[in-house]
This record gives C-alpha cells, sequence and structure tokens, in this order.
C-alpha cells in the first residue's frame, strides 16, 4: 500500500462501510414498512426530529392523510407510528452523515493537494452518485404516496441498484489504491471477461432481488428446489403482455430470482477450474474468497425463501449481495493491470 494514500484508503473504507449499513438500514426500513412514514422531503431542516407532543401530533396527522394509513394502518397510534417513524428517519439521517462525512475529508484532501487530478475526478464522481441517491430515494417514496399505498418495485430496484453501484464504484478505487507492484499480477484478460460477465449476471441478480423485496414475491412458493410441487408453476407467464408477466407477476419474479441463483453458484464451478491453473497467489486468493461467497449468498438465498423471508434472514441475504459485490470487484482487480 502506498503510504501517501493510506488516509485516503482508511477514509474510503469508512466511507463504503457506512453505505454498506445503510443498505442495511433500508433493508430493515422495507421489510417494516416503514418507508412511507415520513411524507415529505426537507434535505436540511428534515434532519431536526418532532420534538414535542404537539409536533409528533402534526407529523402523525400528515401520514394519516395517505393511502398507507386510510388504507393499511387506520386505526394505528401515535405510538406504533413512532416505531415505523425510526426507521425512515434514522436511514435519512444516516443518509445525510454519509454526506458529511464523504465532503469534509474531501475538501481537506483537496485543499491539501493530496489528490492527483485522476483520484479527484473518480471522487467527484462518487459525490454525485452519492447525492444522486437522496434524489432517487425521495423520488421512490413518492410512488407509494399516490394511489398505491407501496412504493413502486421499479424505483425500489433503481434506489437499491444505485447503492449497490456505488459500493462497487468506491470499493474499485480502494482496491485500485491499495494494489501494489509487490503483487506483481499478470494480465489475464480471459478471466477478467468472465470476471465481469458474472459481474452482469450478478447485478441482474441484484435487481431481481430487488422486484422480489419490492412485490413481497419471496412470500409464497416457500419450498426448495421446486416451487410448491412443480419445477415450473402453471402461473408463471400467465400476463396477456410478457413483459408485464416478467416484471409484475410474483411467482415469475421469484421464479427468475432462482434461475438467477443457480446460475451464479454454477459460476463458482468455473472459478474454481480457473483457480487450478493460476500460479499468482493474490489471483488465486481472490477466486476462492469470491467462490465461498458465492456458495454461502447460495444457502441464506433458500433459506430465506424457505422461513418466508423473516427479517434477520432477509438482511443477511442481502447483506451477502454486498460483500459477493465486493469479493467480485476484488477480482477484477487482480486480473486487471494496475493503473
Amino acid at each position: 500500500m502506498n503510504k501517501q494514500y493510506r488516509p485516503i484508503i482508511i477514509w474510503l473504507i469508512i466511507i463504503c462501510i457506512m453505505v454498506f449499513l445503510m443498505v442495511m438500514i433500508g433493508g430493515i426500513t422495507r421489510l417494516t414498512d416503514s418507508g412511507l412514514s415520513i411524507v415529505n422531503w426537507r434535505p436540511l431542516m428534515g434532519s431536526i426530529p418532532p420534538l414535542n407532543e404537539t409536533q409528533w401530533l402534526e407529523v402523525f396527522n400528515s401520514y394519516k392523510a395517505f393511502p398507507e394509513y386510510q388504507k393499511i394502518n387506520a386505526g394505528m397510534s401515535l405510538s406504533e407510528f413512532k416505531q415505523i417513524f425510526f426507521w425512515e428517519y434514522f436511514h435519512r439521517l444516516f443518509g445525510r452523515l454519509i454526506g458529511m462525512v464523504f465532503f469534509f475529508p474531501y475538501l481537506y484532501f483537496f485543499l491539501k493537494k493530496k489528490l492527483d487530478k485522476k483520484l479527484n475526478l473518480k471522487l467527484l464522481v462518487a459525490f454525485i452518485l452519492g447525492g444522486s441517491q437522496g434524489l432517487l430515494g425521495w423520488y421512490m417514496v413518492k410512488s407509494g404516496l399516490v394511489d398505491r399505498p407501496d412504493v413502486s418495485h421499479f424505483r425500489l430496484a433503481a434506489h437499491l441498484g444505485l447503492a449497490f453501484l456505488i459500493i462497487g464504484y468506491i470499493s474499485w478505487i480502494i482496491f485500485g489504491l491499495i494494489q501494489t507492484e509487490k503483487m506483481q499480477l499478470t494480465r489475464k484478460p480471459k478471466i477478467y471477461k468472465i470476471i465481469m460477465i458474472f459481474l452482469g449476471l450478478l447485478s441482474f441478480q441484484i435487481i431481481y432481488g430487488a422486484f422480489v423485496a419490492g412485490l413481497d414475491a419471496g412470500i409464497g412458493y416457500n419450498t426448495f428446489p421446486k416451487m410448491g410441487r412443480s419445477w415450473i408453476p402453471n402461473v408463471l407467464f400467465t400476463y396477456p403482455s410478457l413483459i408485464k408477466d416478467l416484471l409484475e407477476n410474483n411467482a415469475t419474479v421469484q421464479f427468475i430470482h432462482r434461475i438467477g441463483g443457480w446460475s451464479i453458484l454454477l459460476f463458482s464451478f468455473v472459478f474454481i477450474y480457473l483457480k487450478k491453473k493460476l500460479t499468482n497467489p493474490f489471483q488465486r486468493k481472490s477466486l476462492t474468497l469470491l467462490t465461498g461467497m458465492i456458495h454461502l449468498q447460495f444457502i441464506l438465498g433458500v433459506v430465506t425463501i424457505i422461513l418466508s423471508v423473516p427479517l434477520h434472514v432477509a438482511l443477511l441475504h442481502q447483506l451477502g449481495a454486498c460483500i459477493l459485490l465486493i469479493l467480485t470487484v476484488n477480482a477484477m482487480r487482480k486480473f486487471k493491470p494496475i493503473e
């Protein structure tokens, strides 16, 4: 590791961990149906929670004017409202904290001329992505404040997908700064391309995982390896439009997510085969870690389905997806020449 970049690397690792935690908090917010408890978006003043009974009643009354209360939570008490308010408020507050933890150290490194032009440009892109995430989060929440008391699973997938993109992008920067000539990595373009294909498949799987979460498609067909009594249930592809079926039919969405899981598992055996041909210990280790995490993530997915998506297991499955993405980025770095 270049000593010159050590403070920057530590800072970026902290940011990556915080975004990692943000994804977990977002998962809890989603799984506890807390995401629509705050019905307005105030980027600055919204960091101050209700401080007395009058303010709490004002916020609660605002919530009552929207479909989720009227159609699902009618009769909810103020104390019950405070529980769902907490997770959405904490989710937004933590997002603001990430912004500050990124901006002020960045400003320091920039003013102290610790950043070369290339690294500075990469960090500016990361900052733009982070800012866009806040806007996209509110765009997602707005979809649940109209007629249907639930957020659009398309917007949820976009919001989650961008979070994973940020984690992957910052990880790419970190591994690039950590990587040194001492590793003596040799270019392996074919393996690099294979990992890139795997990254595409993993990205697709993450998006469909968001569809499963947004549609509550994991609740139903809680058997494995079959879906109910069939490998291919007869309710698949029953919508008039194929596109609508692929994107909105709960059974089809779960089926595709399962196929994605099997496909990723098969990739692990490709990596095992490729590892046998390698001599570089850093490259071998990167594929070993990636393969092990694929197997663990597959098991977590199966358990999540069989147990009908309990909160703690679903969060572990989401956590596994984050780790799997980071290990994929790490493997990509190990087979790409040092910049």
